[in-house]
Parts: C-alpha cells; sequence; structure tokens
C-alpha cells in the first residue's frame, strides 16, 4: 500500500533550478521516489509552464511539480545567491537548465558549485549538449524534434514532414535523467566519488530514431512518410466511427488476426477475395482494403469496434480522447488520477495571491511493492519557504524578513 514503508531515495536531497518540462519532470520522479526535492524559483520571473494550458491556467504544474519544497528565491540578488549557496552545501544533487554562462553570471557554475560541496551529483540538463558545434545554441523541445529525425517520419504520404505538437523529448529526457542521477547516486555510495553528467534533450529525441538509422546504414533507404500504416502490416490504421472524431485503431500482422477481422465483420464476400488472402496482397491493396473496413468502422461506437475486434483476436484500440482516460475503469482501478489543487497563474501578480482551485494529477505510472511511489502534497510557488529557510537552514525571523525586504525572497 502506498505510503508505508521506506522511500528508495528517502534522504536524498536535490536541488533543482531550472524551467519548462523536461528537469521538472525529472524532480517529480525522483522525489516520487522519496527524494527531497527543493525547486528554487521567483515570483519576479516566472516559469512560462505556469500559464498552460490556455484554457486552465496552471492547471499542469501539479503533473511536474508536485511533492517538491518550492521556495522563491532571486538569486541574481547577493543575499539571495548566500541563500542558494547555503542550500548547495546541504545537498547531494544539483540538477538544472540554465546555460552555463548563465549560471557563471550568477556565481554558481559548477566548479562553483563543487567547492561548496565537493561530492555532489551535478546533472546538467541542454538542448543540444555542452560540446560539439552547437553547444552554443539555444533550443526547445518542439524544434529538438526536427533535427532529431522524428518528423521526418511523422505526417501523411506525400506531405512535408509533420511535428508532433509537443515538447516530444523532453519527455524523454525527464525519464532519462532520474536513472542517470540513480546510477550517480550509487556510484558516490560505493565509492565517494562524485559525477558531473550532462543530458541533452537532442540525444534523447534522436534515440527514438534508431531503427530509421540501421535501415540507412543497411540499406541506403531513407524513411517515408506514410501515415498510419505500417510496412509489415495491413490493415493498419485509425478508422473513423460514430460520433464527433471517434476513431479506432486497428493492426493486422498476420492471418490468424485478419481470419479474426473477418469474423468480426461477418464475413463479407468481399473477404474471400483473392487479393485479400495474403499478407502481401492486402499490402498491395491498402486503399480498398481501408475504404472497405471503414465502411463497416463508420456504422459503430469506437467502443463497439474495438470489442468486436478484441472478441476475435484483433489488436484494435479506441483512440482514446481526454474524457475517456478520465472515465477509464482501468485507470480507475489502478488509482492513476488523484484529487488535487491547482492555482490559476496571473502574470504580475505574486503566487500566493493566486487563486487556489480543485485538480486532478497523474500518479506515477510505477509501482513499486517495497519502496513505494508518493502521491504527496502539491505546493505553491514560495510555499516551502518557512520549511527550508528555518528548519533545514537554520535562518532566524530576522534574517527570513530583511531578506525579502531586499527582494533578495520572492
Amino acid at each position: 500500500m502506498e505510503g508505508n514503508g521506506k522511500k528508495a531515495l528517502q534522504g536524498v536531497r536535490v536541488l533543482e533550478l531550472g524551467p519548462y518540462v523536461a528537469l521538472p519532470l525529472t524532480g517529480r520522479i525522483l522525489a516520487s521516489l522519496g527524494a527531497e526535492v527543493i525547486k528554487v524559483e521567483t515570483n519576479k520571473v516566472l516559469d512560462e509552464m505556469a500559464f498552460i494550458p490556455a484554457w486552465s491556467r496552471g492547471a499542469g504544474q501539479p503533473d511536474f511539480q508536485r511533492i517538491k519544497k518550492r521556495v522563491s528565491i532571486d538569486v541574481r540578488t547577493e543575499g539571495g545567491l548566500e541563500v542558494f549557496r547555503e542550500l548547495v552545501k546541504v545537498s547531494d544533487v544539483f540538477m538544472t537548465n540554465f546555460r552555463r554562462n548563465i549560471l557563471d553570471r550568477w556565481g554558481i557554475d559548477f566548479p562553483a558549485v563543487r567547492q561548496l560541496r565537493p561530492d555532489i551529483i551535478l546533472m546538467w540538463q541542454t538542448g543540444l549538449g555542452g560540446i560539439g558545434p552547437y553547444y552554443t545554441y539555444k533550443s526547445y523541445g518542439i524544434l529538438v524534434q526536427h533535427m532529431g529525425g522524428v518528423s521526418l517520419m511523422t505526417g501523411d504520404e506525400g506531405e512535408p514532414p509533420s511535428a508532433i505538437n509537443t515538447s516530444y523529448s523532453d519527455y524523454h529526457t525527464g525519464v532519462f535523467q532520474p536513472s542517470a542521477i540513480i546510477g550517480a547516486l550509487m556510484r558516490r555510495r560505493m565509492t565517494g566519488e562524485p559525477a558531473t553528467m550532462e543530458s541533452s534533450i537532442f540525444k534523447s529525441g534522436a534515440v527514438t530514431a534508431g531503427p530509421a538509422i540501421l535501415d540507412y546504414q543497411v540499406n541506403g533507404r531513407l524513411p517515408e512518410r506514410i501515415a498510419n500504416r505500417d510496412a509489415n502490416a495491413a490493415p493498419h490504421g485509425v478508422y473513423q466511427c460514430q460520433g464527433e472524431d471517434r476513431w479506432c485503431a486497428i493492426a493486422v500482422q498476420n492471418d490468424e488476426q485478419w481470419a479474426g477481422l473477418c469474423r468480426a465483420l461477418g464475413n463479407p464476400d468481399w473477404t474471400g477475395e483473392s487479393e485479400f488472402a495474403t499478407m502481401d496482397g492486402r499490402l498491395a491493396n491498402q486503399d480498398r482494403l481501408d475504404a472497405l473496413i471503414g465502411e463497416w468502422t463508420s456504422q459503430l461506437s469506437a467502443d463497439d469496434t474495438m470489442e468486436r475486434l478484441q472478441r476475435e483476436g484483433v489488436p484494435a484500440s479506441i483512440v482514446s480522447q481526454g474524457d475517456d482516460l478520465f472515465a477509464s475503469e482501468h485507470l480507475k482501478a489502478r488509482d492513476f488520477y488523484r484529487a488535487s489543487t491547482s492555482y490559476v497563474a496571473e502574470r504580475g501578480t505574486p503566487a500566493w495571491e493566486w487563486e487556489q482551485r480543485d485538480s486532478l494529477a497523474w500518479s506515477s505510472p510505477v509501482r513499486l511493492s517495497e519502496t513505494p511511489m508518493e502521491f504527496g502534497k502539491y505546493s505553491n510557488v514560495g510555499e516551502d519557504n518557512d520549511y527550508v529557510f528555518r528548519e533545514i537552514l537554520g535562518m532566524t525571523e530576522s534574517e527570513i524578513e530583511s531578506l525579502m525586504e531586499r527582494g533578495a525572497l520572492y
């Protein structure tokens, strides 16, 4: 049962400095594993992620910032920098996605951090890498997917490359980084040695193009955009069903699944035609095959289509919308979505004045039997100042008030 037992990273303290997706996701995962993650922010320059999605500002933040201790420190001020340095001294890991010239300007580049805590684990998240011809370039995940080759394989046949409308590579990076940090912590425990690691969003995305690279190396063949089709399966695609924007995905990979599809359709005469008798035939006649299957699916709901096909052993699934995921009996049984709070971010207004509201957040997809993953509390920007400054750093009331008056803690 979650909430019982020692957490896997209990006793580890992580200092997180940086905005957007990949770095906060890393912190969320580490915090779920029991690490005390202290996220350093400021009310002066807010993470743009606080303002998305546009139709519900701030509702996505619990997914990335949950369980963390969130403090507001302006490291650009003398007093704020000193507080940050004190946090470095009591932390096991420092991770950031700011460029080194900015960190150097603030006085917290990696050599300075290493002097403060010689055995600290350093994780530097970059866009394109800390060395190499592109290391000075600024980048974002939604652009890097083009560089990594993903968009060359995404889109309809004969059409230009298509972008996935999200920071595709950020989510890979956010999973790779916790693994690297855990490995470095294990190494330090065994050897006493620290570690400095650099993580690249570009490289995290490029690894997903692996099969295309192998195909080019072996066959000299570049990937083609083939929409939802597959070179080794037919039918293979999404088919429109009854209702607004309702679809069912179907993938037939062998003759046994083809026979199951035919049974689900009621074995209409066309299924016995010679052009569909083999996989090669079905691949060669996909346009007609898709049209015939689409005539059948258009008469049914997406759920009914999926269930009929699955009963016959055919791989099929509805294309889920948000309300499908929310209503999913399977996700409910897994206690995946849980009640949370969020805050309506307002530019020019300090976070403590933001409106609080009820919300939902995902729990960790990972379940550990003996070191449970934690869901935990969601804090607003600066909500944990008292705990961190007083209990961890031992600061006095007068010290805190003085720094607040000077804008160092805000």
